[in-house]
């Protein structure tokens, strides 16, 4: 027994060495470095798995892939034609009640409310309950929603529909679309919408526009080091399945006319938990 405990902590000591020496090549000699050095050898890779194995984690992914290079992002908030929107949501003949905000206007009309923020944000509420589609599939909540986007919204061609959550409260279904970017995803670019038997209850939009990239590609560490990341940092009683692994951008939304969006590896949980680490340092991102 004494044998097993001492080999399992000489596992952990490899494998914390190896991570170890990952980052302080990322953060002595990132910029110097061709992509290859960035990547773990097949027997690191083998150590990470194992490790992950004796802490119980699972990986759920098919095909993990080390990632390509990438570029800072460049993006700002994508604007919105006010009056256009107003007449998409509530017609052309509707004089909607309007009461200013910290940073928009909000529209009453009816049983409907729509806020629209100066950076381009809306929001929107049906406050109606009247049951209009009693059998509501997932199949026809994502038909439903596609034709609401096309009436009421201004999807970007390049965005896609990311993720259908089933919603027991209203039992209907949580729709959420996410722009990509040159395949990668650009979190906080997002569209969320709430399909119920009453209707399209909520719908909130938060369009960011690529500008461009800033700067050369670099090296990203591996999607198994930013799984060792996560790991470090959940502290978690059950068992932790890793359902997800997504190479993308992310930042904060911040209050300006553009800002750099940093690469990241978006790591998904059983739990629903989303953690973003970013793919040059492999620090956790806020």
């Amino acid at each position: 027994m004494i044998f097993l405990e001492w080999k399992k902590a000489i596992t952990i000591l490899v494998v914390s060495f190896i991570l170890l020496n990952i980052f302080l090549v990322f953060n002595l000699w990132f910029k110097e470095k061709p992509m290859a050095e960035f990547e773990l050898t097949s027997g690191q890779q083998s150590e990470i798995k194992q490790y992950l194995m004796e802490r119980g984690v699972i990986l759920k992914v098919d095909d993990l892939k080390e990632g390509r290079p990438q570029s800072l992002l460049e993006v700002s908030f994508q604007k919105v034609d006010e009056k256009k929107a107003l007449e998409s949501f509530f017609g052309k003949k509707a004089l909607p009640q309007v009461n200013k905000t910290q940073d928009g206007r909000m529209y009453t009309f009816e049983k409907q409310q729509l806020i629209i923020t100066d950076n381009g944000f809306i929001t929107y509420f049906n406050n109606e309950d009247q049951i209009i589609w009693p059998n509501l599939t997932k199949e026809q909540a994502e038909n439903e929603a596609a034709n609401f986007i096309k009436n009421h919204g201004n999807m970007p061609a390049n965005a896609v529909l990311d993720k259908v959550t089933y919603d027991d409260k209203s039992q209907g279904y949580l729709l959420e679309y996410v722009r990509y970017h040159d395949n990668f995803f650009i979190d906080n670019s997002y569209v969320t919408m709430l399909v119920t038997p009453s209707g399209i209850k909520t719908y909130y939009q938060c369009w960011l526009k690529p500008l461009g990239y800033v700067g050369k590609k670099r090296g990203v560490i591996s999607p198994l080091t930013a799984i060792m990341r996560v790991i470090n940092e959940v502290q978690a009683e059950n068992q932790i399945s890793i359902t997800r692994v997504q190479q993308g951008y992310y930042s904060k939304l911040y209050d300006a006319n553009r800002w750099q969006v940093a690469p990241v590896w978006k790591i998904e949980l059983n739990d629903g938990d989303i953690y973003y680490v970013n793919a040059y340092t492999g620090e956790m991102e806020q």
